[in-house]
């Protein structure tokens, strides 16, 4: 902290408070009251004299407080622009403020065109999350930018190895909302819970949810169409490809 920092810098310096009192024009009252509260705010004119007279750069105090981006404080090289920006004439400042208002209006436009080529959807943290219509439980999910052409309506995050190497665990998949066919990865609600399957239906009305991984065939559902279970599904995970059902 600068109190702190400043009390450390006397005694290396051998300078007392009074000395620096008059070398920088401040009351001896202020400079102790610094001092003392590490986190007392200090006119950045007044940390300027203090630095000269100490002979000590300004990046000095604003290391000496860690977390002062997090408070949203200047950090040391915000101190440096802005230091040097009060030395220049008035010509020169105008001519400052002119680049940065350049500059701004170049990162505007650049954050609105991103803007218009991106879109966000849901990213569901668990897969089971992604059952509900609507973002139902707000600490499960979080915002995910997708380009605008994009045709998912939400996306899960993937946890498993089942539909390796198609999706691999840890992965994203986007989703949309639509009917799926035999071959299609979607995603199915089945005894509370939210699988990624590959979908396959066969003559008879028995439905086989596959994982593509054929090591984990262990994951594999089958509603036999005479179980009476009503299979749910919330979409088709989009794919560049249809995987081939496996033999």
């Amino acid at each position: 902290m600068i109190g702190s920092s400043l009390k450390r810098l006397l005694s290396e310096r051998g300078m007392t408070v009074r000395e620096l009192s008059e070398k920088v024009n401040v009351p001896v009252q202020t400079l102790y009251s610094i001092i003392r509260r590490d986190n007392m705010k200090i006119d950045f004119d007044v940390l300027l004299r203090i630095c000269d007279a100490l002979e000590t750069p300004l990046d000095y105090f604003c290391r000496a407080s860690s977390n002062a981006a997090e408070r949203g404080a200047p950090t040391p090289e915000e101190w440096v622009l802005l230091r040097r920006y009060r030395a220049l004439d008035g010509h020169g400042q105008a001519l400052a403020s002119l680049v940065v208002e350049q500059e701004l209006a170049r990162v505007r436009e650049a954050q609105q065109e991103l803007t218009e080529k991106t879109r966000v959807i849901p990213l569901y943290l668990t897969p089971a999350a992604a059952g509900y219509a609507s973002p139902a439980l707000e600490e499960d999910y979080e915002d995910y930018a997708v380009d605008a052409s994009c045709k998912a309506d939400f996306a899960v995050r993937i946890d498993g190895d089942s539909m390796e190497p198609v999706i691999h665990d840890g992965s994203v998949a986007l989703v949309r909302r639509e009917p799926i066919e035999n071959g299609d990865v979607g995603m199915f609600f089945i005894d509370g819970d939210m699988k990624c399957k590959q979908y396959c239906r066969d003559n008879y009305g028995n439905i086989y949810l596959l994982s593509i991984n054929r090591a984990r065939a262990d994951a594999d559902v089958t509603i036999s169409a005479s179980s009476g279970v009503t299979l749910c599904c919330f979409g088709k995970v989009l794919l560049e490809r249809r995987p081939p059902l496996p033999l």
